[in-house]
């Protein structure tokens, strides 16, 4: 790779939870290269308060989601300003999506990396190639797919690679602390996380209140989290508990207590999701199940112990919001309760 000299950059990291955890390590990355680099980081409201509290970010950007008409175009326009004020000298869509690349480009950021992608590469400078020819090898996970792009531009990535990372607010983690103490919790507790973006990503509510119920045999107080727009899952695993059960719901935390909730538990299970990614930064061991996404592209980015539980079809990975294979997703119908539970007891021993 040829290096591209820069000492302003800007990284965009659009839309999902998930996938803004698992752009960290190029922060690390970073400023493992060039512990004075200031980093800036455009993202949105969703996904903010991830990065809020973060020690390596030196300047976040959050920008609105998209309105129509003239409103949105004000909006637009606001960010652009914002962005060309920052005198950035280079520019990395993380996300690859058409948004952030026209930014960059309206924004004159000089310098703009990204991938190839057909409705985004000539809107770049420094267009990569496929991450499997950056790294040279055949399976890639998202994290890196993400270094890839400082690759390209001669940064070193150490070996191993960085992990993900995440740190809590004081003031979230102190509202989280007190919640729990009024609540009776003065022991170990898991934070189980039974929703997910889409069904076939989705396991059973029913299913989750065995593991609570399993979670709870172990010694551990379970605490059911969901966000918003969640609550029906939550409910649903509610209405499957026997009614004495003294699980805790916790359906309104903002984003900030949740990373809080997830830093401080002993363990973590739940759908392939972005809590699960949250519990993976703040090395809490982890059981994941999977339904139709990419285990290989999508699994924590962790060291510490965890398992990825799922079911192999023929079909699977597969996009995902609807099966096109059968009538209900099998890929996630089919994992079991036991395989579960025998995941934790793998990555959580009595």
């Amino acid at each position: 790779m040829i290096p591209v000299p820069f000492d302003r950059p800007v990284l965009f990291r659009l839309r999902s939870i998930g996938d803004t955890v698992l752009m960290t390590p190029v922060l690390s990355a970073l400023k493992a290269w060039r512990p004075d680099l200031p980093i800036a980081v455009v993202t949105e409201p969703l996904s903010a308060p991830l990065l809020e509290p973060h020690p390596l970010v030196d300047e976040l950007l959050v920008i609105p989601r998209a309105r129509r008409g003239i409103a949105g175009l004000e909006m637009r326009l606001g960010v652009i300003r914002r962005l060309r004020a920052g005198n950035f000298d280079m520019g990395f869509n993380l996300h690859g999506g058409t948004t952030a690349a026209w930014l960059m480009r309206l924004a004159g950021i000089p310098r703009r990396v990204g991938y190839a992608l057909p409705n985004t590469r000539w809107l770049l400078t420094h267009v990569a190639p496929a991450p499997t020819e950056i790294w040279q090898k055949s399976t890639i996970h998202c994290v890196e797919q993400q270094l890839g792009l400082l690759k390209l531009v001669g940064v070193p990535v150490p070996s191993p690679l960085p992990r993900t990372k995440l740190y809590c607010a004081p003031q979230a983690r102190a509202a989280v602390t007190a919640r729990l103490r009024r609540a009776g919790v003065s022991g170990p507790y898991a934070v189980v996380h039974p929703a997910a973006a889409f069904q076939s990503k989705q396991w059973a509510a029913t299913h989750f209140a065995d593991i609570v119920n399993y979670l709870a045999q172990r010694g551990l107080q379970p605490v059911i989290v969901v966000g918003p727009g969640e609550e029906p899952v939550a409910e649903a695993v509610r209405r499957a508990l026997p009614a004495a059960h003294r699980a805790l719901f916790f359906t309104d935390l903002p984003l900030s207590e949740t990373m809080a909730l997830i830093a401080g538990c002993a363990f973590f299970v739940g759908n392939d999701s972005g809590p699960a990614h949250i519990a993976a930064a703040f090395e809490r061991p982890l059981v994941v199940i999977f339904g139709s996404s990419n285990e290989t592209v999508w699994s924590p980015w962790t060291n510490v112990p965890h398992r990825v539980v799922r079911h192999r079809l023929p079909c699977v990975p597969c996009a995902g919001p609807v099966c096109h294979a059968f009538p209900e997703p099998e890929c996630i119908r089919r994992v079991t309760v036991a395989e579960v539970t025998s995941a934790i007891d793998a990555v959580f021993p009595a």
